[in-house]
């Protein structure tokens, strides 16, 4: 288990580097996947997604608010996870310009 001061620090490093962080807080059953966005006082102010490109339903925490935190090498703005956020905010586009490059080649074949 980690001491208060090992968890600030490891947030410090994520607001500086945009190194990837999981969050398991106090009284939420699943732990968060994120980055820290930047500090404010005695807040801690997360990215607006998680890694995988879903909204937080809370971005705004404290540190008394964290059971334990994990800070990974992997930064937030890796190409791979950025593909899939941009991926996940757009797939209902992608989706409908999909089925109309199908139609088109259907179409297009008879």
């Amino acid at each position: 288990m980690k001491t208060t001061k090992e968890i600030l620090k490891d947030i410090l490093i994520s607001a500086e580097t945009n190194c990837v962080v999981k969050i398991k807080l106090k009284g939420v059953k699943n732990p968060v996947i994120t980055a820290v966005d930047r500090i404010e006082k005695k807040k801690i102010v997360l990215k607006p997604t998680c890694l995988y490109g879903y909204t937080l339903a809370k971005r705004t925490i404290t540190i008394a608010e964290i059971e334990s935190l994990t800070r990974y090498k992997t930064l937030f703005n890796h190409p791979l996870f950025e593909r899939l956020r941009f991926i996940r905010n757009n797939i209902v586009e992608i989706r409908k310009n999909f089925g109309s490059f199908n139609e088109q080649q259907i179409t297009g074949t008879i």
